[in-house]
C-alpha cells in the first residue's frame, strides 16, 4: 500500500453562502418550465441544446438531453449529437433532490448518480458512478467509485476548532485491480480566513492482486507521492481563482450569471 498525506490552502466558502447559492440555483431551475420538449427559463428564454424528452418537469422519471445541435425525438444521437443525459429520480426540497448523468463522448462514457440530502439545509451529499473509457482492454478500461460530503460536518471542521470524528470528505475509486481511498479534513488558518485542507491518499491492490501490486506500488511509491500532491497542488490553484470570484456574488448577482449562462449553454460564452 502507498499512503500520500498532503495539506492545501484553499479560498473559504461561507456556509450561509453555500446554503443561498444552492436555492438560487434550485428556485432557478423550478421557476422554469417545458413547452413541448423545450426549456424554458422565467424570462422567457429558451435555453439552447436542452430538451425534455420524456415525463414532467423536475417529476420522477424526467429525463433531459444536452446536445450539440438542436433536434427531436428521443433516440440517442438520432440527428440531435447528445452529449449527456440527465435524469430526475427525486425532487423534494425538504427531503433530497436525486439526479443521474450520463455523459458519452468518442473516447468513453460516464454514468454518476448524486444525491442532496436536506436541499433547503443541505447536510448530505452522495456521489457515486463508473466511467469506461475506449480503445483499451476491459480490464483496464472500467473504473468505479463513490465520494461522500457531510456538510455540516465539514463546516463544523472548517470554521471552527472542534474535531470531527472522521473525515467528513471522503471517496472511493475501484479499479480492476487497484482500490484508491481519499480523506479530506479542513482545519481553519491561524493566519487568516482561509482553510487548511489536509488529504490523506491510500492505494493499495485488490483481491489475489494484493501482493505483486503491494510490489509495484513500493516500487512506485515515490512517483506516486509526488503525482497526488502535485495533483491537489493543482486543484487548489484552481479552486482559489475561482472560488473568490463566486463567493463576491450576492443571490441577485449569482441568479443573473446563471441566466446568462444557460442563455449561452451552446458554448458562446463564457460564462459567469
Amino acid at each position: 500500500m502507498v499512503s500520500v498525506s498532503h495539506t492545501v490552502v484553499v479560498e473559504p466558502v461561507p456556509h450561509e453562502w453555500l446554503v443561498d447559492a444552492l436555492g438560487v440555483v434550485r428556485a432557478l431551475v423550478e421557476e422554469s418550465r417545458a413547452e413541448g420538449q423545450r426549456f424554458v427559463l422565467p424570462d422567457g428564454q429558451t435555453v439552447p441544446d436542452v430538451r425534455l424528452i420524456r415525463g414532467r418537469h423536475l417529476r420522477p422519471g424526467a429525463v433531459y438531453v444536452v446536445s450539440e445541435e438542436g433536434g427531436e425525438g428521443e433516440g440517442k444521437g438520432a440527428g440531435t449529437g447528445e452529449t449527456a443525459r440527465i435524469t430526475v429520480r427525486e425532487w423534494d426540497r425538504r427531503r433530497a433532490v436525486r439526479l443521474e448523468l450520463a455523459v458519452a463522448e468518442d473516447d468513453g462514457t460516464v454514468e454518476l448518480d448524486a444525491a442532496l440530502k436536506s436541499p433547503d439545509r443541505p447536510r448530505l451529499l452522495e456521489v457515486g458512478g463508473r466511467a469506461r473509457t475506449g480503445g483499451v482492454p476491459f480490464a483496464l478500461s472500467h473504473l468505479k467509485g463513490r465520494a461522500r460530503v457531510r456538510l455540516d460536518d465539514w463546516w463544523t471542521a472548517a470554521d471552527t476548532e472542534r474535531t470531527v470524528s472522521s473525515a467528513p470528505a471522503s471517496a472511493r475509486l475501484d479499479h480492476r485491480w487497484l482500490r484508491a481511498d481519499v480523506r479530506a479534513t479542513p482545519r481553519p488558518r491561524r493566519d487568516d480566513d482561509r482553510w487548511d485542507v489536509r488529504v490523506t491518499v491510500s492505494v493499495r491492490g485488490r483481491s489475489f492482486l494484493r501482493p505483486p501490486a503491494a510490489v509495484v506500488l513500493a516500487a512506485a511509491g515515490r512517483g506516486i507521492r509526488r503525482t497526488v500532491a502535485r495533483t491537489l497542488d493543482d486543484t487548489a490553484e484552481h479552486w482559489n481563482r475561482a472560488v473568490p470570484r463566486l463567493v463576491a456574488m450576492d443571490s441577485e448577482r449569482l441568479r443573473e450569471a446563471l441566466l446568462t449562462s444557460a442563455r449561452h449553454l451552446d458554448g458562446d460564452d463564457d460564462g459567469p
